[in-house]
């Protein structure tokens, strides 16, 4: 079967590998090289370094048309999209034989958009999983071919299950791929009526408020870890929180102390016990090391 991923972040490698190893992958299509770092020069994307290490052709079209040129000029039979970045028009998903699929890491219809991994976090939801789905013209709504569903661990970060479901969708496109060449597998509706939404991260939204309670607190940490990096005020420099896990007590919202446990921070409801830090300038470092290196009163976060 002649095949092409569509894809940019590392969570499409692993897509990569397995369209690699069970057919004609024909090419890697990713977003163009964006600028990285405090120079600013142009950087790869993880699906790029991928397919230069398996030798596989790199597509990279800026525009609509000229991603529409190059997937017509490929001949597939199925192109799979995992995280590509880009909307993808009507006449290109016709292009392949077979039509495209895309590899959405959520159960829809919950959580159609840009950032699933990170608003089911946020949300508190105890489960989620990766959705088999053929595309149409619409955002995240096409029927649904299959689909794989686990829990989201207590202290699971976006990083840690964006990594967990890249490579169970990876396993169930690789389970999948015979009945897709066949076209044996029975696509379901959507359910409208169940609908949410997963918008795009934006920075302003992983400043942390230390007068919510704990609990939404840490989500907000878990939820932006990576990117953006959920971050506070500390000393009028911009002050990132990694990792934290919810504690016991009462601290007046963001007051810092030191006890038995760590590094505590106060919320409405309940305290923070603060893990992985960055303060401005800085590297990561683990909390308490930092707090221990403070001079004099260590104030709060604001």
């Amino acid at each position: 079967m002649r095949t092409a991923l569509l894809g940019t972040p590392k969570a499409a490698v692993p897509t990569i590998d397995i369209l690699a190893g069970l057919t004609d992958l024909r090419a890697v299509v990713t977003r163009p090289d964006q600028p990285r770092g405090r120079g600013g020069a142009p950087a790869p994307p993880e699906a790029k370094v991928r397919a230069a290490e398996l030798e596989v052709p790199v597509r990279q079209p800026a525009t609509s048309a000229a991603l529409d040129a190059a997937i017509a000029a490929m001949d597939l039979d199925l192109a799979v999209v995992v995280s590509y970045g880009m909307i993808v028009r009507a006449a290109t998903l016709a292009r392949p034989q077979l039509g495209m699929v895309n590899l959405h890491f959520s159960l829809l219809p919950r959580w159609r958009g840009a950032a699933p991994v990170e608003r089911a976090i946020l949300a508190g939801d105890d489960v989620t999983g990766v959705s088999l789905m053929r595309m149409d013209a619409g955002l995240d709504t096409g029927p649904v071919l299959s689909a794989w569903r686990t829990s989201i661990g207590e202290d699971e970060d976006a990083r840690a299950l964006s990594e967990r479901l890249a490579l169970a969708g990876a396993e169930l496109l690789a389970t999948h791929l015979g009945a897709l060449e066949r076209e044996a597998l029975e696509p379901v509706a959507q359910e409208e009526s169940m609908v949410t939404w997963a918008p795009r991260l934006v920075v302003s939204e992983a400043r942390l408020d230390f007068h919510q309670p704990a609990e939404q607190v840490v989500r907000a940490v878990r939820a932006f870890c990576p990117r953006p990096g959920a971050h506070t005020s500390w000393r009028g420099k911009r002050f990132k929180i990694l990792g934290a896990r919810l504690a016991p007590g009462r601290l007046e919202p963001g007051c810092l102390e030191i006890d038995d446990i760590g590094v505590r921070v106060g919320t409405a409801k309940g305290c923070l016990a603060l893990r992985t830090v960055q303060p401005e300038g800085r590297k990561a470092m683990d909390a308490l090391a930092w707090l221990r290196g403070v001079k004099g009163d260590p104030g709060r976060f604001g």
